[in-house]
């Protein structure tokens, strides 16, 4: 038993130190300077990506990242090669404008529903006020207005850049 036990130990070990030594690669979307808004791929995450000299977008998942190249599933591509990446469910931020968009939209109708609802327990009869209608609309306005404010693509060109770093410079980064 306690050859067994040391003989997991001396495994785990070596697991823990191979791990270490095997840097995993990630392939960083940034404008700029501004580490705030970096959208990080990695190995086994999906990507939707417009190739140069094609008008439309491929879906794959990526196997393996290096400094010259990424290979996915059906291709192999340089950096050079990638025109845009669709970022709609990949940016952190557009979690937050659903999020806004689903209160805004709920918080209008669930004011016409409570409109209603009163309009029917006072006077007995269905009917909305100016201000509920006013209100309501606009709640319901501004969630469809943020749903178009979206992050969509990250186009790369000028300051957006397409980088490739290991773990360790991406915890130096920060």
């Amino acid at each position: 038993m306690i050859l067994l036990n040391k003989s997991f130990l001396l495994i785990g070990f070596f697991c823990f130190i191979y791990g270490n030594s095997q840097a995993q690669n990630y392939l960083i979307l940034q404008k700029g300077a501004n580490e705030k808004s970096r959208i990080r791929y990695e190995a086994g995450d999906e990507i939707i990506y417009l190739q140069n000299g094609n008008d439309y977008y491929i879906k794959d998942v990526i196997r393996e990242i290096d400094q010259n190249y990424i290979a996915l599933n059906e291709n192999v591509l340089s950096l050079n090669q990638i025109k845009a990446i669709d970022i709609r469910n990949k940016d952190e931020r557009n979690q937050t404008l659903d999020n806004l968009t689903f209160l805004s939209i709920a918080s209008g109708s669930l004011l016409l529903l409570a409109g209603g609802i009163n309009s029917l327990a006072q006077d007995g009869e269905f009917r909305y006020s100016n201000g509920v209608l006013i209100t309501a609309a606009t709640l319901i306005g501004g969630g469809l207005i943020l749903k178009t404010l979206r992050y969509k693509k990250f186009k790369i060109r000028g300051r957006r850049k397409l980088q490739v770093i290991t773990s360790n410079d991406l915890t130096t980064a920060k």
